[in-house]
């Protein structure tokens, strides 16, 4: 398997202190950088960039959610998973809109955080379930207009296995259908939800409670 490099961007010197602990034995994870806030991991990016990073929402100078929009698109390659003390459905939802592929609460485990960072680096995305369960809530709790979506069986199977962190191999082998199959499914889903990426979808399927 090759190497994820993964970069970490946070104010905060002991978070990333305590994330370098965290990942320091993690196989196939390489930290290659740090920066404690946008401008800084911008002006890292000219010279070296990453597979995954680790990016916080609130810093000082440019927030997290600039240096989302900053990074994707001049390096639309990096993936990109918030790592953030809000839970706020709202701060989530933005995230994703803005081309996060996944979001992460600092409360996060040693064992997970590892998951998240290998699925983003294999395109799946991730969304904990401390974060699908306010998504939830709020969604369930809106008044707002749920639009009808024609889905069918299979795809909202393939959404469903995607909103339980499958990746597209897994998907795959648990339906058994190829990988270029799953992926066609998830292109029209994506289409059809006007989501960008697995993540957002999750979030879309959850706001037209298509998915449990």
């Amino acid at each position: 398997m090759t190497t994820i490099r993964l970069m970490i961007v946070d104010d905060h010197a002991v978070l990333r202190e305590g994330l370098r602990f965290m990942l320091r034995n993690a196989p196939d994870l390489e930290i290659i950088s740090e920066a404690s806030d946008g401008h800084e991991a911008l002006e890292l990016l000219e010279s070296t960039q990453p597979d995954v990073m680790l990016l916080d929402m609130n810093m000082p100078g440019m927030d997290g959610l600039e240096t989302l929009k900053h990074v994707n698109e001049r390096w639309p390659d990096i993936t990109i998973l918030i790592l953030s003390f809000h839970d706020d459905p709202e701060y989530v939802e933005q995230a994703l809109r803005n081309g996060a592929a996944g979001y992460l609460l600092k409360t996060v485990s040693r064992d997970e955080l590892i998951r998240a960072v290998q699925a983003a680096a294999d395109g799946a995305g991730y969304l904990s379930a401390e974060i699908t369960r306010p998504l939830l809530s709020k969604f369930a709790a809106s008044n707002e207009p749920v639009g009808e979506l024609n889905l069918s069986p299979r795809e909202r199977e393939v959404l469903q296995l995607v909103a339980d962190g499958m990746s597209t191999k897994q998907a795959s082998v648990e339906l058994g259908i190829s990988e270029s199959t799953v992926k066609t499914y998830l292109r029209t889903l994506f289409e059809k939800l006007g989501a960008t990426h697995r993540a957002h979808a999750v979030a879309m399927a959850l706001r037209h409670r298509i998915i449990d």
